[in-house]
This record gives structure tokens, sequence and C-alpha cells, in this order.
């Protein structure tokens, strides 16, 4: 019975040995409790300016292409958000396909006869008996109000949801971001064939549709010019605003600097050909009824240089005192 009893507290006391540490160890907080998952963290952005020049090329342009060169300039407030000013510069016009077909002389629009000719005495091209069954301009109206992009800007607010390590060829590990913007865009434009005029500006015809009685007559007793009359021409040129958004990525080269990848859209309301498109105009007018929303879409590629070229790291406090990596 003695020996039972023995047995009985040897076995008690083992699993108290066991169980004891587990008790106190569940018991202790971690030095780690409520800190962040990342430990001294690089600060990349945060409170940082950063200058980016770039070149770009449109997306979307309808008759001409552009290639841009230009400067974004951006403070982030935090890691996540923050502001930027971006202007681009149109340096290159490349016409589009379209455009390319519609002067194309085999089989584009019409050209009509050439002024101070035999066949036209007159100061604008005539158009031909057989072209007029074409509801399309002559190409010279068409080109007198045909309008290209000069620059953009933009002043947006920019958002970074998305940013980690990158790993390229299991080797080369770096940082980098994913982010979006949003704000007021601006946009001018000017006339792409500034020389070209159109028929009104070469007959010098009075082109005031308010009044009927003398609209597109060579004389007040005459019958309108064909051309004046139903293909008015007013090139859509100057400032236009609209919004702003977009979205691009980061990829860190150093603490100082990254390689920026950027697709840009500025929305604007304007008449990129500057022609009649409505159908209910008497007589027909080129007003703001002709005019919608157009995208002028840039992708652009640059490097961002960040000042203070240094970036701030986070930093894990215990008991008020930093602690470093070993």
């Amino acid at each position: 019975m003695h020996r039972i009893r023995s047995l009985t507290v040897l076995a008690a006391s083992l699993v108290a040995v066991t169980l004891l540490p587990d008790t106190a160890h569940a018991k202790r907080k971690s030095p780690l409790e409520g800190k962040p998952v990342v430990v001294r963290k690089l600060e990349l952005r945060k409170l940082r300016f950063g200058i980016t020049p770039f070149v770009g090329m449109s997306l979307s342009q309808t008759f001409v292409h552009k290639g841009y060169v230009g400067g974004k300039l951006h403070f982030d407030f935090t890691d996540w958000i923050g502001i930027q000013a971006k202007f681009a510069y149109g340096v290159i016009n490349r016409d589009a396909k379209l455009l390319k077909a519609l002067n194309d002389e085999a089989g584009g629009l019409p050209r009509g006869i050439d002024p101070n000719t035999a066949e036209n005495m007159t100061a604008a091209p005539a158009r031909l008996l057989a072209d007029y069954n074409s509801p399309a301009p002559l190409l010279h109206d068409f080109q007198s109000g045909l309008t290209r992009n000069n620059w953009l800007a933009s002043f947006d607010v920019v958002f970074k949801p998305f940013s980690g390590k990158l790993g390229l060829f299991s080797g080369i590990f770096t940082e980098y971001d994913m982010y979006l913007f949003a704000g007021l865009g601006l946009a001018n434009f000017g006339r792409h064939y500034p020389n070209q005029k159109s028929t009104t500006e070469l007959l010098g015809l009075p082109n005031d549709p308010t009044d009927a009685a003398n609209y597109c007559r060579p004389t007040p007793n005459s019958d309108p010019n064909r051309e004046c009359y139903l293909h008015p021409v007013k090139a859509d040129t100057g400032l236009k605003v609209g919004p702003s958004f977009g979205g691009g990525v980061n990829i860190f080269l150093a603490e100082f600097a990254s390689l920026n990848l950027d697709v840009h859209d500025i929305m604007t309301y304007n008449n990129a050909a500057g022609l009649n498109a409505t159908t209910t105009d008497v007589p027909p007018k080129v007003d703001k009824q002709d005019a919608n929303w157009n995208h002028n879409v840039m992708f652009s590629l640059g490097v961002t240089f960040y000042f203070p070229p240094k970036a701030k790291r986070s930093q894990l406090k215990i008991g008020g005192k930093p602690v470093t990596a070993k």
C-alpha cells in the first residue's frame, strides 16, 4: 500500500514538472505582440519628392499619333498616398492610317478642280460633277478643320494600394509599387495643317448661320456656294479641360531611383475634325453639338529620382528603445 502511494506521488510530480513550463510560457507576453508584421521596412515613398523625366506616345488619337517628352513632379505624404503634377509636350506628329487614307489621291477625299485654271476661275477648289453625290467634304476643307494635340497636363491625387518585392531571374530582388491616380486634366489643340484654308476663307464668303439671307452667298442675289453651305468648317483649337486618370508601376533601381511605366488618359470634349456632324441644322453649322468626348491616352516610360536620396526604414521599439536587426 505504501509502495502504491509513493508511485502516485511520483507520477503527480512528473505531471506538474511537465505542465508548469508550458503554463508559464503560455502566460508570458511575446515582445512582438501587437507589432507590425514587417520590421525595418524600407519606406521608399513616405515624405519624399520625386522628379520623373519621361518620353511617351499616344495610344488613341484618331488622325494624328503623337510623340511626347515631359516631366512629372510628385510628393508622397505616406507610403500609399500623394499628389502629382504632370506635363507632356508633343514633339513628333505622325499621320494615322485613317488620315493617310483620307489624304490618298487614289481613294481618299475628293480634291476638286484646281483653282485658277480654265475649268475653275476661282480661288478655291471646285467640286467635280462626278463628286456631287458624295456627302464628304473636299480635301482642303477637311484639312483646314483638322486639329491635333499640342500638349497635355494634369494635377492628380495618387493612390498606391500595392507594393512589395520583386524577384528577377531568381537572383535579382528589388522593391516595386503599383499606383492609380485621378484628377484634373488640361489639353491644348492646334490645327494640323496651319496654312490650309477652307473654301469659305479662300473666297471670303459670309458664314454667319443666323444670317440666312446672305449665308455663303458670293453676292446677295446669288446661290449659296455648295462647299461653304454643306460643309462648314471651324477648327476646334485652344485649351480643353477634362478628367484625368490612369495608373502605373515603379520598379526601384536603388533607394533614390526607380523605373516608371505609366498609362495616362485625359478626356476632352472637342471636335477633332472641325466639321458639322449633325443633320438637323438648317443651314448646317459647326457648334458644340458637333463635339464629343475623346480619350487622349498616353503611355510613358521614365526614370524617377527621389529626394531626399536616402530612404528611411521603419523601426521596431521594445520598451521605448529601437531594436536593431542582427
